[in-house]
């Protein structure tokens, strides 16, 4: 048996079209990404760039100094987010902990990322707003492939900000069933394999292996991890051979996260 691939390419074509058509007649603004020049952020960033072309928008890198002290990178989140071409701000994560209060800088009209605690608490309380983009990719890639969510058991493997947390009461949304997991829970490969959906975002290069999964499963892989100058995931290769769908790494979420940025774009302009 070999798994079918949840390719993230038709989900950003998708999603590509559905902007340029809403982009036609209208301009939207620039997207600004704010960070240390730090090679892994540059490199996220040149992808952002050049993505950002494909569906006509302007992203620009604004790079603050390795010494910059919290209350700048603060002023210069706002003097940005007060610029009226500006229609979004996406900020390096993760920071060290003394920049967590710079979060709330970013306007939350603008905040395409949804960094600023405030943008969070709308989540939490279920109202209407932008969603964080990698949990968001998800759901667009399982609605692309038609997997529904109602009453399905999913399992979360990551318990962070960025992706566990949000993603989870976005599923509770869906009226998934969801269940938390970590690398220190105990028996955590029978908890995934009584799961309909497995997402893991750890970013522990192979944690979850075939002993997670049955012939039913589908398997999200957020992960990223390089290993000997390669990119790779959470799921481990022989996974491929056993569960029914897999989103690879590379190829998967990570394109489709891109894109989500842009329509996240794309409603921060129309003042969503």
């Amino acid at each position: 048996m070999s798994a079918k691939l949840l390719l993230g390419k038709p989900v950003v074509d998708s999603i590509c079209e559905e902007i340029k058509l809403q982009t036609d007649k209208k301009q939207i603004g620039t997207l600004y990404a704010i960070g240390f020049d730090e090679p892994r952020w540059n490199q996220y960033v040149s992808s952002l760039i050049k993505s950002a072309k494909n569906f006509g928008i302007t992203c620009k890198n604004e790079l603050v100094s390795d010494d910059c002290a919290p209350i700048e990178l603060s002023e210069t989140l706002k003097r940005i987010s007060a610029k009226k071409n500006v229609a979004g701000i996406i900020l390096q994560q993760p920071l060290p902990i003394q920049y967590a209060e710079v979060l709330s800088s970013i306007d939350i009209k603008k905040d395409i990322d949804c960094l600023n605690p405030l943008s969070i608490c709308k989540l939490y309380n279920g109202e209407a707003g932008l969603r964080p983009a990698t949990p968001q990719a998800v759901l667009n890639l399982l609605d692309y492939y038609e997997i529904d969510l109602y009453g399905k058991n999913v399992v979360i493997i990551g318990r962070g900000n960025a992706v566990g947390k949000p993603l989870a009461l976005m599923l509770l949304q869906r009226n998934a069933t969801v269940t938390i997991c970590h690398t220190k829970t105990v028996d955590l490969p029978s908890i995934c394999r009584r799961a309909d959906i497995i997402v893991s975002a750890c970013g522990v290069a192979g944690l979850v292996t075939d002993n997670f999964v049955t012939d039913k499963s589908i398997v999200i892989d957020v992960g990223l991890s390089f290993v000997n100058g390669v990119t790779c995931g959470d799921v481990a290769k022989e996974v491929y051979d056993k569960c029914e769908a897999v989103s690879p790494v590379p190829g998967g979420i990570g394109p489709v996260t891109r894109a989500t940025l842009f329509k996240n774009l794309l409603l921060a302009a129309k003042g969503i």
